[in-house]
C-alpha cells in the first residue's frame, strides 16, 4: 500500500476516534448525576397522540426543507430527486461517521442528473443549504436572546456567528457576480497545471452552484421556507414541553433548537449521538429545566430525526434497486475520486 494511502487511512482512523470520543464525553456529561427515575417518569407522560403530532411536524419540516433545496437548485433537478437524495444523505449520516452522507447525496444527484449539473454545482447547493441553515439558526437565536433571555456570552456568540454568515454570503455574492474577473485573476495568478486544469475549473463550477445568492427572490424564498421548516421543529419541542413539564414558556424551543443544531455540527458519532442531547439539555438548563425532562424531550426529537429520514432513505434505495452497502462504497469512492480530481 502506498504511503499516502496509509497516511489517509491513519488520518481517517484518528478522525473517527476523535468524533466517537466527543460523543462519549457528551454522553458522560448528560448521564452524569442523572435521575433515571425522573427520566422514566418524563417518558411515561407522553401519549401516542403527542408522539404522532411530533412525527407529523417533522414530516412537514422535512418536506419544506426539500422544497428549499429544490429552489436552491433552481429546478435544474426534480423535487423527487432532491428529496430522495436528502434522505439518503441522512440515512448514511445515521450509520457512518464523518458526514459521508453528504458525499452519498452529491453522488446520487450527480449520477441522476449528469447532463444538467456538475458535481461541484451539486456540492455548492448542499453548501448553500448549510449556509442558509446557519443563517436561519443564528437569526432565531438573536431574536430569542435579544427579546426573551439576557445572556451576554450567548449574545456575543450569536452576533459573531450571524456576522460571519453575512460576511460569507457577501463574499460569495461578490465572487459569483464577478465570476469572469475572479477566474481571470486566478488564472493569471496561479500558473501550475493543478490550478489551471483542476482547481480553477472546479471553482468555476462551484460559483455556478452559488448563483442562488445572486437571485434575491430565490434566496429570500429559500430562506423563508427554511425558517418555516425550523419552526416546525420548535413546535415539536413545544408539544413535548406541554406533555412533560408542569410549567414552560412558548419561546424556549427558539433557544433550544439553534443551540442543539449548532452543537450537532461538531464531529461526533453517527447521527450526532450524544452531542445533540448535550446541546439540548444545556440550552434547557439556561432556563431552569432539570436534566431528566430535558433529556427525555431531546431523545424523543432526536429519535424521530434519525428514524423518519432513514425510512425514506431505505425507500429511496429500494426504488433505485441499490443496497446500502453499495451506496456506502459508492459514496466513499466518489469522495476519493473527487478529491483526486480537484
Amino acid at each position: 500500500m502506498p504511503k499516502t494511502e496509509k497516511t489517509v487511512g491513519l488520518n481517517q482512523f484518528i478522525s473517527v476516534g476523535i468524533a466517537i470520543g466527543i460523543s462519549v464525553f457528551a454522553f458522560w456529561l448528560v448521564l452524569r448525576k442523572l435521575d433515571f427515575q425522573a427520566l422514566l417518569s418524563a417518558f411515561q407522560r407522553l401519549s401516542f397522540g403527542s408522539v404522532t403530532l411530533i412525527v407529523l411536524c417533522f414530516l412537514t419540516g422535512l418536506l419544506l426543507r426539500g422544497i428549499a433545496c429544490w429552489i436552491i437548485y433552481d429546478s435544474k433537478i426534480s423535487f423527487a430527486d432532491v428529496f430522495w437524495a436528502m434522505n439518503l444523505g441522512y440515512l448514511l449520516n445515521s450509520i457512518v461517521p464523518l458526514r459521508l452522507g453528504e458525499f452519498g447525496r452529491a453522488a446520487f444527484l450527480t449520477e441522476k442528473n449528469r447532463e444538467k449539473v456538475s458535481y461541484m454545482e451539486v456540492l455548492a447547493g448542499i453548501l448553500a443549504e448549510r449556509i442558509l441553515d446557519l443563517l436561519v439558526g443564528f437569526s432565531f437565536l438573536i431574536v430569542c436572546l435579544w427579546f426573551l433571555i439576557d445572556n451576554e456570552m450567548l449574545n456575543k456568540i450569536a452576533w459573531i456567528g450571524f456576522a460571519g454568515m453575512a460576511f460569507s454570503i457577501i463574499l460569495i455574492i461578490l465572487a459569483a457576480k464577478n465570476k469572469e474577473k475572479v477566474l481571470s485573476w486566478l488564472k493569471a495568478k496561479f500558473k501550475s497545471n493543478l490550478a489551471q486544469q483542476k482547481l480553477i475549473p472546479a471553482f468555476d463550477q462551484l460559483l455556478i452552484g452559488f448563483e442562488v445568492f445572486l437571485n434575491p427572490r430565490r434566496f429570500l424564498l429559500a430562506f423563508l421556507i427554511m425558517a418555516i421548516s425550523w419552526s416546525f421543529s420548535m413546535v415539536e419541542y413545544l408539544i413535548l414541553q406541554n406533555a412533560i413539564l408542569s410549567a414552560s414558556e412558548w419561546w424556549w424551543p427558539i433557544l433550544v433548537i439553534p443551540a442543539s443544531a449548532f452543537v450537532n455540527a461538531l464531529p461526533a458519532a453517527p447521527s450526532g449521538l450524544g452531542i445533540y442531547e448535550a446541546g439540548s439539555v444545556g440550552a434547557y438548563a439556561l432556563v431552569g429545566v432539570s436534566k431528566a425532562p430535558a433529556l427525555a424531550m431531546s431523545l424523543v426529537v432526536h429519535a424521530v430525526q434519525i428514524i423518519t429520514p432513514s425510512i425514506f432513505g431505505v425507500i429511496a434505495l429500494f426504488l433505485r434497486g441499490e443496497s446500502l452497502g453499495s451506496l456506502i462504497q459508492k459514496a466513499m469512492s466518489f469522495r476519493r475520486e473527487k478529491r483526486r480530481s480537484i
